[in-house]
């Protein structure tokens, strides 16, 4: 077992299906952003990015690759991101595996109505089953826990980077992007076509609200890489989450950072992060209430005071809680 002078590992694999690409440059940001905190921390690793997207025939050539990374490199543990990286992190004994669920794998991948597709209950049960063979589990906020039925995972949301998301002078982000100055823009940060996301709702709610606000426009930031949605957050007016559920939202924590309103419904973790910030909203979800409060913030203008809430959040924070699971785990190898 190799240890930095800190104690922290030298070396781990990382099994994802989420990461950046070049179809995609905002995919999975936020699991490289976590990944690059570590190096602060002494640990440096090395990506087996696995495309399920593309292929779900990928995850099985990702077992391939990882017997061959594990020939050819020396590591001291893998730490998967989503389950079924894990049960490909999993096909091998030799190094401790921690696994990092992050939201629809333990929840189930839900439709508009809210209830679970097949392929969702898959991702449960296998989650569940998982969960109990590798060495550390890790989720994103305390529902998933209690699903799970695993009481000694620990309750890590990712952490957000205060140095990149930062309130920043909203005309000029306006500028950079290229937008209207004279437009008032909700901000929606996911693919439109994701049912779960319940983009249906929130284009609603807008053209309710426009009754009152003729200039409100739905700002989609779909794919925009990690250094361009600062600009987004900070050009926007405010961001509206409608989500059928959630493990802890990258997106609202990114925007309380960015001092962004944000409304939102009682989802994930989004009761916690907001705690009593101002500027920030819980709400049904329902078109008509959602529309009174883009009304309302329209009104009040100005941005939140989510920052000071999130700094508990901080990347690197979290990073710190993630190494010591990982002395941790290699203390019992």
């Amino acid at each position: 077992m190799m240890v930095s002078p800190q104690g922290a590992p030298s070396r781990v694999l990382v099994v994802t299906n989420l990461w950046p690409y070049a179809a995609d440059l905002g995919y999975g940001a936020f699991v490289r952003a976590q990944m690059e905190s570590l190096r602060a921390q002494g640990v440096e690793y090395d990506v087996l990015f696995i495309n399920g997207r593309e292929s779900k025939w990928n995850y099985l050539r990702g077992i391939g690759e990882l017997r061959k990374r594990l020939k050819n490199g020396s590591y001291d543990l893998i730490h998967a991101h989503f389950g079924l990286s894990g049960w490909v992190a999993r096909c091998q004994l030799r190094l401790p595996v921690v696994v990092s669920f992050l939201g629809d794998d333990v929840l189930g991948r839900p439709r508009r109505d809210g209830s679970i597709t097949l392929y969702g209950r898959f991702l449960q049960a296998s989650s569940l089953v998982l969960a109990r063979i590798v060495s550390a589990v890790i989720v994103k906020n305390s529902q998933m826990k209690r699903v799970l039925r695993f009481p000694s995972a620990h309750v890590i949301p990712n952490g957000v980077d205060l140095e990149l998301f930062r309130p920043m002078d909203s005309l000029s982000a306006r500028r950079e992007l290229g937008l209207d100055l004279s437009k008032r823009f909700v901000l929606f940060p996911y693919d439109p076509a994701t049912p779960g996301k319940r983009f249906d709702v929130i284009e609603a709610a807008v053209g309710l609200a426009r009754k009152h606000f003729p200039e409100l426009e739905i700002l989609i930031a779909r794919g925009a890489p990690a250094a361009r949605m600062p600009f987004f957050m900070n050009a926007a007016d405010m961001l509206v989450l409608a989500s059928m559920q959630e493990g802890s939202p990258n997106a609202v924590k990114e925007a309380m950072a960015c001092n962004l309103p944000v409304i939102a419904v009682d989802v994930g973790d989004v009761t916690q992060l907001f705690g009593s910030a101002e500027g920030c909203y819980l709400v049904p979800r329902d078109a008509e209430a959602i529309a009174a409060r883009i009304v309302e913030a329209c009104r009040k203008g100005g941005r939140s005071l989510g920052r000071e809430q999130i700094a508990r959040l901080s990347i690197e924070k979290v990073a710190a809680q993630i190494v010591d699971i990982y002395r941790s785990v290699l203390g019992r190898v």
